[in-house]
């Protein structure tokens, strides 16, 4: 087979991961493929995450500090030193399969394409917290080895949308060539910047393998979101809502618009289902929610709460 070797860029944002980062970077510097950049950007750690980086001297390692300013900017930092043709996110308490970026850079030299998604291995750790172990499988929506134009992309990923940035390699051309960043100082900064990406693809592939492991922890994102964090959880969900109600109306293909609505449904109907202190706060900012109709609101609430109530259902069952 043809030896194809175009440079990856690896960003992995760190803040205060001293019990995973060793798995998480060991899992990159010892990638099956050699030519690759990881540009780690140590986000303000207190804890032991700086000394850990130390021993990390590859030379295709780069390691830069900055004053904690949250993941959105540390991923912009890194965008702005990549170098690479390709371009992969992996946050710092997860990790990949060894052979991860040589199959996919494979799948993306052979096919010429601009992104590939991929499948994860979701997992808990030292959290109690229920994880559905097909929640990254879109096979049924995807058919591995088809390559998908824009249109037909866009289409697919209606159904089946993830928002990760770490679950698909692109490149990195179109993020500069576009002026692509997460938008800074909020959560879930992932949902705008990846829609936007994926208005700029024209050719895309699936492949199901689980190359991200993917950890569920207390103290992440993903968890702190729904308890101690849910206020700016709630505040950051409504700044993507106005954002994307925007987007919405620069958008004219039918497929475009009916991707950002139902992005926008489904996380009204996330922060609908939101149990904060202050319900009257709450009502008005659903109240003020902008591109949805009053029956769409009603519609995509109810719906959430049917899916939450299910969800306790299986995971019941399961038990």
């Amino acid at each position: 087979m043809k030896q194809m070797t175009p440079l990856v860029s690896v960003i992995v944002p760190v803040y205060n991961v001293e019990n995973y980062l060793k798995e998480c970077l060991d899992s990159l510097i010892n990638q099956s493929y050699n030519n690759i950049e990881v540009i780690i950007i140590d986000d303000g750690s207190t804890d032991n995450s700086s000394n850990i980086l130390k021993e990390y001297t590859q030379d295709f390692v780069k390691v830069y500090t900055q004053e904690n300013a949250g993941q959105s900017a540390a991923r912009n930092f890194g965008i702005d030193k990549a170098t690479g043709k390709y371009l992969l996110f992996v946050d710092s308490d997860d990790y990949i399969l060894k052979e991860t970026i040589e199959e996919l850079v494979s799948l993306m030299e052979n096919d010429n394409l601009d992104l590939i998604r991929f499948s994860a291995e979701p997992f808990s750790d030292d959290v109690d917290y229920d994880v559905y172990s097909k929640q990254y499988d879109f096979s049924k929506y995807f058919s591995e080895g088809t390559v998908y134009n824009h249109e037909q992309f866009l289409k697919i990923s209606a159904n089946a949308y993830s928002t990760s940035p770490c679950l698909y390699m692109v490149k990195l051309d179109i993020i500069k060539d576009n002026n692509l960043r997460f938008i800074e100082g909020i959560l879930h900064e992932d949902e705008i910047f990846t829609l936007e990406l994926f208005f700029n693809i024209q050719s895309a592939s699936y492949t199901n393998k689980q190359y991200y492991k993917r950890r569920y922890r207390s103290g992440s994102v993903m968890t702190t979101s729904k308890n101690s964090n849910m206020q700016k959880s709630f505040d950051s969900y409504c700044t993507v809502l106005d954002t994307l109600s925007e987007l919405e109306k620069k958008h004219t293909t039918t497929y475009e618009k009916n991707l950002i609505k139902k992005r926008m449904g489904l996380l009204y109907g996330v922060i609908s289902y939101y149990d904060l202190n202050d319900n009257e706060y709450k009502l008005r900012a659903l109240n003020n929610v902008k591109g949805l109709s009053k029956f769409e609101k009603a519609f995509y609430s109810t719906k959430y709460r049917i899916k939450m109530l299910l969800k306790k259902v299986y995971f019941i069952v399961k038990r």
